[in-house]
């Protein structure tokens, strides 16, 4: 299984869509994505769709397509939640504890 983590800051809204879209896609050919949000404040629904959007491209490149999340503070936890993003990305409360994860199969 192969893993690529990518590290995300800031405020995610649509004025950086374009960038939050360019650094996940070097995901695209791995089992596994890590996307480290703990230096994230603020992220928008245009974001959140493109983590949807790149474990779909995972998906179709015939990869494992899991994406999880690490280090999203409480706040951002609760637009997961709200969302229902919960269910289909998986939550880790640090990078740490993200990549011990054992190899869990896609949600």
């Amino acid at each position: 299984m192969t893993l690529k983590v990518v590290k995300l800051d800031g405020d995610l809204d649509f004025s950086r869509k374009a960038q939050t879209k360019a650094l996940l896609s070097e995901a695209d050919n791995a089992d596994i994505a890590l996307v480290d949000l703990s230096g994230v404040s603020y992220i928008d629904s245009s974001c959140l769709s493109c983590l949807a959007l790149q474990k779909k491209r995972m998906h179709e490149n015939g990869t494992a397509a899991i994406l999880r999340i690490a280090g999203a503070s409480e706040s951002l936890r609760r637009i997961f939640e709200i969302c229902g993003l919960d269910k289909t990305f998986e939550l880790y409360p640090s990078l740490e504890h993200a990549q011990n994860a054992g190899a869990l199969s896609s949600r």
